[in-house]
């Protein structure tokens, strides 16, 4: 048995707990416990606190997980949005990365949006505040135009994990938008 499975076993760790923990690919991490990929010194360093500390370190550890199925994964994320009781003309799409507590992304008409996102352990709800940039000349679905120069809007909601959708009514320049997201994938480490 490999070194790292061997401290997993003694761990009562899963592959996929650490990958969880450490914020990596479960495909990271099993390449780190065939040995293909060596196990980069600081993940070393935080399986011999976890072995040296004792199961109380380990329980809090995992205790931090448990939350984790209403958070957001990081990764890749398909955006469709419609103006309320609008037809097709007045829907479209974008695709957004969510990384680190900030989300990043475009439409397919060069409207960019960038901002944070944070997750409510209070509430088990996650908090996104992004800047949605209309190009000049450009107009949202909602109908609000960017005017010659271009415009931007705050966009302030709070949205449920429903994996792998989640969806919701956002404000977006004083008009309603239904908006779904859809995780697409993790991102590439």
């Amino acid at each position: 048995m490999h070194g790292l499975k061997r401290i997993l076993v003694r761990l009562g760790l899963k592959q996929t707990e650490l990958a969880k923990l450490l914020e990596v690919s479960p495909r990271t991490v099993r390449l780190w416990s065939t040995g293909e990929v060596s196990l980069p010194g600081p993940v070393r360093a935080y399986l011999r606190v976890l072995q040296a500390a004792g199961p109380d370190l380990l329980a809090s550890e995992i205790g931090r997980l448990d939350g984790r199925p209403r958070m957001f994964d990081e990764g890749l994320y398909s955006l469709t949005y419609a103006a309320r009781g609008a037809g097709p003309s007045e829907s479209g799409d974008a695709l957004a990365v969510l990384r680190a507590g900030r989300i990043v992304g475009s439409d397919r008409w060069g409207g960019l949006f960038e901002g944070s996102y944070r997750f409510d352990s209070a509430t088990q709800t996650n908090h996104f505040h992004m800047r949605l940039r209309v190009p000049p000349d450009g107009e949202l679905v909602t109908g609000l135009a960017g005017g010659a120069n271009g415009t931007t809007v705050e966009v302030v909601t709070v949205l449920e994990r429903a994996a792998p959708v989640a969806s919701a009514t956002i404000d977006i320049g004083g008009e309603p938008l239904d908006l779904k997201m859809t995780y697409l994938g993790p991102l590439p480490n």
